[in-house]
């Protein structure tokens, strides 16, 4: 077996926890099932959600002949979501992997090195390109006269589109981690850079309906109009709609040779490339200043920051929820709402517009829920909490404390400029303030308590537990459910006033967190003691 080969199937056994489940007691053969289940449930409800949009967008495709466009929607939608998970991944998978150290002591090239973990990114990414281009791809293939090659064709498409955003994002990822290793913040830098990046990408994102109706208006059809936007989508296309080996071959060669000549060129100095980010600044000049003394809680809050902002990937896989919401709430003071939902194609209700605020600002709080990795993240260094004279809740309410801290005062600043903004009422406002409080609290101690259920101790990248770490999926799965049921129960018992639904929804969240806080008193403390 090759080393490329060795490297892929080690890889892939640590990242599936095969190996560990193997010799695993029946709890943890129990919850990995259910894992499964609420993974494949979820899969299937989302599927079903997909090819119904698509079904429902394909009759009026049909209408104005113009099918081709649903294949479009899918290319365009994979590249920006494989581009936008990626350019904050690939920094710490690719050039500050911990294993990299061990693999590069070993009788290996660099070049199998960088291919592994390139291919690990892209499988990664596989998890946007299958559905963005399958689902309206068999939709395609339903509505349209295709020819024999049409599935081939899908399927050596689906492998390879992922490639060019990939690319791009680890070379976007590489120059961020290059500028920002220069400097003795060298972790805040990157944050900031990347945060910058990720908000200029939010802004343009408002305006791509504008540009693309440009780009029709002024082009002869989809497909011109297509090859100005993102020419290897117009190969895409043509490939599947008129069975081009030729435009099949050129979409091909277009993903792949970037790929080949990246590995190429990286390889070469990965070495040094991986040394030179590693390096780290210290004073010469340190005075003793004496000591500090705080309670627990607050010391322990002070390192879950300090451990908070010193992994990038942490910061923005968690925070790009409140960038969202903070970037939301200035288009609409500027801009208004009717642009904004306009844009978002939400129906504009003057009654709902309180719900569909809410919505949004619950969501993006679900989005930044750090509770949920905490626990994992501390991996090998977990001993010396264990070890350490501090109460096991102490620990908890810190990690608790940071999630809140991250989100309430942005989510209530925001919430209360939109109801200055839109003239909301004060009743309504502080109801919903009330909301965004208790949302927080669950949220985070909900996520603690499903770190606890499934811990990820073992990685070699903070990405494998923030992105990849079955309590990040069953958390926000949880949160959604949760705020999901008290809808469906506010609906069953009929209440139709937005403030009376609010109280109710409250009662429910504080009756919640009182159930979670128990759990985690009595049961939580026992699990965490046996880590």
């Amino acid at each position: 077996m090759g080393n490329l080969a060795l490297l892929m199937k080690n890889n892939l056994i640590n990242e599936s926890g095969i190996n560990k489940l193997k010799y695993a007691d029946k709890n943890d053969k129990i919850k990995a099932i259910c894992m499964v289940l609420i993974i494949v449930f979820t899969v299937i409800m989302l599927s079903v959600y997909g090819f119904m949009a698509c079904f429902y967008l394909s009759d009026f495709l049909v209408k104005i002949n113009q099918m081709e466009l649903l294949l479009i929607l899918g290319i365009i939608g994979c590249t920006m979501a494989t581009f936008f998970t990626s350019i904050y991944k690939a920094s710490s998978y690719l050039f500050q992997s911990k294993d990299y150290e061990m693999l590069a002591s070993l009788p290996i090239n660099q070049s199998s090195i960088l291919s592994s973990k390139i291919i690990m990114l892209v499988i990664n990414n596989y998890l946007f390109a299958i559905p963005f281009l399958l689902i309206p791809g068999i939709v395609y293939f339903i509505k349209v006269d295709t020819g024999i090659l049409y599935f081939p064709f899908l399927i050596i498409l689906i492998l390879t589109t992922p490639l060019i955003p990939t690319i791009i994002s680890s070379i976007i990822a590489f120059i961020i981690t290059n500028i920002s290793s220069r400097s003795k913040k060298n972790n805040l830098l990157s944050i900031i850079l990347n945060l910058s990046l990720v908000a200029i990408i939010l802004l343009l994102s408002f305006n791509l309906q504008n540009v693309m109706m440009s780009l029709i208006q002024n082009s002869s059809s989809i497909i011109e109009a297509t090859q100005k936007l993102y020419i290897p989508a117009y190969y895409f296309v043509d490939a599947l709609k008129n069975d081009n080996i030729g435009s099949l071959l050129t979409f091909v060669l277009i993903s792949i040779v970037p790929t080949v000549l990246f590995v190429y060129i990286f390889a070469n100095n990965f070495n040094k490339i991986n040394s030179k980010l590693s390096e780290t600044y210290k004073t010469n000049n340190y005075k003793f200043k004496g000591l500090k003394s705080s309670k627990p809680v607050i010391a322990l809050l002070k390192k879950e920051f300090k451990r908070y902002f010193s992994s990038t990937i942490y910061v923005m896989n968690t925070f790009v929820g409140m960038i969202m919401l903070f970037i939301f709430t200035v288009a609409i003071v500027v801009i208004g709402y009717d642009k904004i939902a306009q844009i978002l194609e939400i129906a504009v209700v003057k009654e709902m517009i309180v719900l569909q605020i809410i919505g949004i600002t619950l969501f993006c709080i679900i989005m930044t829920n750090t509770a949920c990795v905490s626990i994992s993240l501390e991996g090998k260094n977990l001993w010396i909490l264990k070890s350490s004279p501090i109460k096991e809740m102490d620990i908890f309410k810190s990690k608790i404390l940071l999630n809140i801290i991250l989100t309430m005062p942005i989510a209530i600043i925001c919430f209360m400029t939109l109801s200055f903004r839109l003239g909301f009422d004060i009743k309504s406002t502080a109801l919903v303030i009330l909301t965004i409080i208790l949302i927080s609290i669950f949220s985070a101690t909900l996520g603690i308590f499903i770190n606890l259920l499934y811990p990820k101790m073992d990685f070699t990248s903070d990405v494998a537990v923030v992105k990849r770490g079955a309590s990040v999926i069953i958390s926000m799965i949880s949160n959604v459910a949760f705020i999901a049921l008290i809808c469906g129960l506010g609906y069953i018992l009929g209440i139709s006033n937005i403030n009376t639904f609010l109280i109710f929804g409250n009662i429910i969240t504080v009756i919640s967190i009182f159930i979670v806080y128990k759990l985690l008193k009595n049961k939580g403390t026992k699990m965490f003691r046996s880590l």
